[in-house]
């Protein structure tokens, strides 16, 4: 009897056991893994986008500063034109390349030597040690202004042009372009 006992027991173990999924109640059958990024956004603004001159005369020097007048040396941020800022998520170079000036005969934008329908435009921020520090804008040629501008960082900058002599009185224009690109 006690054998028969031990076998109906055993069977019923077995069929216990058959029945209930193996593991099942002790584990988990799914795991979430939360998955974060930054896009690498880049995007500056400019807090000032024009330069109305007005007249300007032969040999002549004129400043896109706070006061219109020369920066003090070194450059500072109070007197600086404008402010670029890093709107984009990772650090950004800026730099800045001009235009040659159109209108009548033109304007030739040249490293550091005026002369007949040549002029000299250059961009300065702050830090600069002077204003001969400042870079000499080249038609198309990017300049680099800052390095490794933060997100969210900010950098005050100003312009310089100076005059040579003119064949027409004809009103010139150029185009300044600040860009941006991931720094590395």
């Amino acid at each position: 009897m006690r054998t028969l006992k031990l076998r109906i027991l055993s069977v019923a173990l077995v069929l216990a056991f058959a029945l209930i999924p193996f593991g099942s109640a002790f584990a988990d059958t799914t795991a979430d893994v939360t998955v974060t990024a930054t896009p690498t956004y880049i995007a500056i603004t400019n807090s000032v986008s024009t330069w109305a001159i007005g007249t300007v005369g032969e040999s002549a020097t004129k400043y896109w500063s706070a006061a219109g007048t020369a920066p003090a040396e070194p450059l500072v941020d109070g007197d600086m034109k404008s402010t670029i800022t890093n709107t984009g998520s990772v650090a950004e170079d800026i730099s800045v390349h001009a235009h040659n000036f159109t209108g009548g005969v033109g304007w030739t934008l040249h490293g550091s030597t005026v002369g007949s329908n040549v002029v000299v435009l250059s961009a300065g921020c702050t830090g600069d040690a002077n204003l001969a520090a400042m870079r000499h804008l080249v038609d198309t040629t990017p300049q680099s202004l800052k390095s490794n501008l933060a997100a969210a960082g900010t950098i005050k900058w100003c312009m310089e042009l100076k005059t040579g002599t003119f064949t027409d009185g004809v009103e010139k224009s150029g185009t300044v372009t600040v860009t941006a690109v991931i720094h590395t």
